[in-house]
């Protein structure tokens, strides 16, 4: 892998990794955010982390595609918050490129209510379908408490620290020489993803093709369900045994899906946002400012 997408989630990362896959000089493995570098940011406990050895990470490269791509991605996005992370990838790959995209945060935040939501597993999913619910447990949340019951993952919940971006993006900017890092504003994306994916290509130094941007991760609300629940044990408990011997759940995962739909709503997109939420981002949107304003050669460029 040379290519890391490594940041932030709930900012188009999917979209652009399934999208820059369709590229003749780009692979992405089945596992598109392998969580080898970030483990220990996403997961609580090592025992949960889903590959413990540099061998079975190189593994999901380890085929002729891979090998004929001028570039192989690892889109797991929770490298962005730890310099462990990037110095252990720089360390494997020292000249590897990477790019950020950072979405307004509070825009983020709310997305990333949104996605726990999506969740049947009461470990990673939130404790009210209401944002400013779950928002107002955050100074609970510092301490330690009010984590869903069970939750091994409490970072995911931690929307304070996950879009505080002045606490990051310096480090990544410190780290990785400017030819080698590209900043993307979500906005941009949104406006002009034709603009941004030319820019990518010319980061990357490969032919500008036509890309059709697909919609990813659609904010919706999964309604609890035991069955949903029961499928996701199952994938979550056997996923060690399925990737060290190659075996898919087609046909399980089907079915997941099916019944998925039959227990997905998509809500109102309007959400109540208090002030409390914008000032708890004040330094991130002034540092945001900031760097739109620096003209740094590492920013993605709008047309």
């Amino acid at each position: 892998p040379n290519l890391f997408l490594v940041g932030a989630p709930k900012s188009a990362t999917t979209a652009i990794a399934y999208s820059l896959s369709k590229h003749n000089d780009i692979f992405l493995p089945s596992l598109k955010e392998p969580r080898y570098f970030d483990a220990q940011v996403y997961y609580d406990f090592t025992e949960d982390h889903p590959i413990d050895t540099i061998e079975s990470y190189l593994q999901l490269y380890n085929s002729e595609e891979s090998e004929a791509a001028k570039y192989r991605i690892d889109a797991s996005v929770f490298n962005m918050y730890k310099r462990e992370s990037i110095e252990n990838i720089l360390r494997l790959s020292p000249d590897a490129k990477f790019m950020v995209i950072l979405r307004d945060p509070v825009e983020a935040s709310v997305s990333m209510h949104g996605q726990r939501l999506k969740y049947s597993n009461l470990q990673m999913r939130e404790m009210s379908d209401n944002f400013m619910d779950c928002w107002n447990l955050l100074e609970d949340r510092k301490t330690g408490k009010s984590f869903p019951r069970g939750c091994k993952n409490k970072f995911l919940f931690r929307y304070d620290l996950l879009y505080s971006y002045e606490k990051y993006i310096p480090t990544l900017i410190e780290m990785i020489t400017k030819e080698n890092l590209l900043i993307i504003f979500y906005e941009d994306f949104v406006d002009d993803y034709e603009g941004v994916y030319s820019s990518i290509f010319n980061f990357l130094e490969i032919e500008t093709v036509q890309v059709e941007n697909e919609l990813k991760n659609q904010r919706s609300i999964v309604r609890k369900s035991k069955l949903l629940r029961a499928l996701e044990t199952i994938s979550q408990k056997t996923f060690f045994i399925r990737n060290k011997f190659g075996i898919k759940l087609g046909l399980l995962r089907r079915i997941y899906k099916k019944i998925l739909d039959l227990y997905t709503i998509y809500p109102n997109k309007n959400t109540t946002i208090e002030d409390s939420v914008y000032a708890e981002f004040e330094e991130t949107y002034k540092y945001l400012r900031k760097l739109k304003n620096s003209g740094a050669d590492n920013r993605c460029k709008r047309k």
